[in-house]
């Protein structure tokens, strides 16, 4: 009876180990396969991010070749604004601050239409904004697009809301000096190149604060030329903590290459040696004796090449994007909203400009100008009240309407222009999670030909 019992135990035992083994092999089978499916996942992961990077690459390229190819076309307008808001002051506005704003402007113009019987039509086309309806100009949107079709055409006709007729939006918005919010020459474009999706931004670089200027190596204007970066950082509310160090850094560029408002073209020598012709001598004896007279037939000769002014423009583009200039504490955003991020880089121009333009520049771009000359915030105050009905055309005619200020502006008048001429074309192109960003930097001549600064992949 005691050995049947003993071999029923027996059979339990060995059964129930063998359900624990079991389920033992069951458990590491699934972690198997479940790490194996998990990295087949991340593989395949992977793998199309890879293909998804190459095709918004391509994408990029392809984009910012065919910005550069029509770039010579690029001839902006400015256009007038005299009962809209001046964008100046937007970047220290808050959500809230800038919706009551346009409500304000809103009742504003409504309270006008009332006074002055205006149609609805008539209000619609000269203040609304119809860009919810056609997406920023996309040109895939067109049922035929020419064949020449240039990108930086002015005027731009495309998708013109005062010609299609179609009216319902009624969303205000403040221009830029040429149309498209501030700092756009034209409305950002977007194009399909394949499975990638590219967006084209042109920025006008003469509306921004020129770095070149804290690196100033002019004896007489050096005081205004810190006077004018400080000025800049304060208006950006940057604390003097980050002020101090950006200083510090600039001075450093300044040992390396200083700037100069009347840099001339750089002519470098070069010596080179020169040995009179001849077949050389063949036997060893021969061979030994020009090995003596070498020094006495070998004469210099003086080489003389020069660097133009387009290269001064390269050489400060390269540094300032170098990392000798901590970038991430101006991208530090002064305010940041839901919809809205502003930050000291957006308003800084690192592509080697020298020049402000007056008629699209925020004021506190202008004071920072003008602070060569004084009177600067008088003088910003008066450019941004007169700039939205009639552009300012050249010195003079600065002077003639703001004939009060005529001293400081002939001081001043070597740091300002009246049309820009140097330009920053940003492409992104996007495919799947991947996303590419290239820009480059362009200078126009007085002849029209633009020349390529220098190109920025990220």
């Amino acid at each position: 009876m005691n050995g049947q019992e003993d071999k029923i135990r027996v059979s339990e035992h060995r059964t129930g180990f063998a359900l624990i083994l079991v389920i033992v092999v069951l458990v590491v089978l699934t972690a198997i396969v479940y790490r194996l499916s998990s990295s087949i996942s991340q593989w395949k992961h992977r793998q199309q991010y890879m293909i998804d990077y190459q095709i918004a690459r391509y994408g990029c390229e392809s984009g910012l070749k065919y910005a550069l190819v029509t770039v010579n076309g690029l001839a902006p307008v400015y256009v007038s604004r005299p009962n809209e808001p001046d964008f100046s002051d937007l970047f220290t506005m808050s959500d809230e601050e800038y919706k009551q704003m346009m409500q304000d402007w809103a009742y504003k113009l409504g309270m006008e239409i009332d006074a002055n019987n205006l149609g609805k039509d008539n209000f619609t086309a000269n203040f609304m904004d119809f860009r919810s309806l056609f997406k920023s100009n996309d040109v895939n949107d067109l049922n035929s697009l020419p064949t020449d079709y240039n990108l930086f055409s002015e005027p731009n006709n495309i998708n013109d809301v005062n010609e299609s007729g179609l009216l319902g939006s009624n969303e205000l918005y403040v221009h830029g000096p040429y149309g498209p919010p501030w700092p756009y020459v034209i409305e950002p474009v977007e194009i399909e190149f394949g499975d990638a999706r590219v967006r084209i931004e042109i920025i006008d670089e003469n509306a921004k604060l020129p770095l070149c200027w804290g690196i100033s190596s002019d004896e007489k204007v050096k005081k205004e030329a810190k006077a004018a970066v400080v000025t800049f950082c304060e208006w950006m509310q940057m604390e003097p903590n980050d002020i101090e160090p950006l200083l510090k850094q600039l001075a450093g560029i300044k040992e390396i290459k200083p700037f100069s408002v009347n840099l001339k073209p750089v002519v470098t020598a070069t010596s080179q040696q020169a040995t009179p012709g001849g077949e050389e001598a063949k036997s060893p004896q021969s061979r030994r004796m020009a090995r003596r007279t070498r020094t006495s037939r070998t004469r210099s000769t003086t080489v003389q090449e020069t660097r133009s002014q387009m290269a001064h423009t390269m050489d400060f583009a390269k540094l300032m994007h170098s990392p000798m200039i901590d970038l991430e504490k101006l991208a530090k955003p002064v305010n940041e909203d839901e919809n809205r991020s502003e930050s000291a880089l957006k308003y800084i121009s690192l592509w080697g400009t020298g020049q402000v333009n007056v008629n699209t520049a925020p004021r506190q771009v202008l004071e920072a100008a003008f602070t060569f000359g004084g009177d600067a915030a008088e003088i910003a105050k008066q450019i941004i009240k007169l700039r939205k009905e009639i552009p300012f055309q050249n010195i003079d005619d600065l002077k003639k309407r703001l004939f009060s200020y005529t001293d400081s502006i002939e001081k001043s008048k070597s740091y300002i222009t009246f049309q820009s001429n140097c330009f920053s074309i940003r492409v992104s192109a996007t495919s799947g999670v991947a996303k590419v960003s290239a820009t480059a930097g362009i200078k126009k001549e007085k002849e029209g030909n633009a020349q390529k600064i220098g190109i920025i992949i990220e």
